[in-house]
């Protein structure tokens, strides 16, 4: 009769799992993502594209030259995020889909945690719109002193 411990030994090996499940991938992801930031480019660009095509990402990363500085083009100044009203609008709807999205599920779901998570997506909701509105005025406030003198 042989041993629980003998019966273990004797087994015979069996390739691991998670490198068949994708870790391997993930790890050449991680690696290239790595590496795309030593060329200065994007490293999560890279990650996602690494995950599809794996070896080959690292291939093109690897044989091509690093992206040089140029100098920043005063038009990229003036993107959509560059007042404080705009970022509070953008939570002002992020936070509106996600309290309409839960309370939708709260209502035909009947899930009562659901009426939870809705009030928790309401308080940013109004919080930032309040942020909103105090921002817009400070702006009116501002161009009707311009305005004036």
């Amino acid at each position: 009769m042989r041993t629980f411990v003998s019966q273990i030994v004797s087994q015979p090996s069996q390739p691991d799992p998670w490198l068949f499940n994708g870790g391997g991938w993930l790890v050449l992801a991680l690696v290239n993502a790595g590496l795309a930031e030593q060329k200065n480019r994007s490293r999560l660009a890279w990650f996602i594209s690494s995950l599809v095509l794996g070896p080959v990402a690292t291939f093109l990363i690897v044989i091509w030259e690093p992206v040089t500085d140029t100098p920043p083009d005063p038009r990229d100044t003036l993107h959509p995020f560059s007042d404080i009203g705009d970022r509070y609008l953008t939570f002002v709807f992020l936070a509106a889909v996600l309290t309409v999205g839960s309370l939708f599920f709260a209502v035909f779901g009947q899930v009562w945690f659901m009426w939870v998570a809705s009030f928790i997506f309401a308080v940013p909701l109004v919080v930032f719109i309040v942020l909103y509105r105090r921002v817009r005025a400070r702006r009116r406030s501002a161009r009707t002193a311009v305005d004036a003198s």
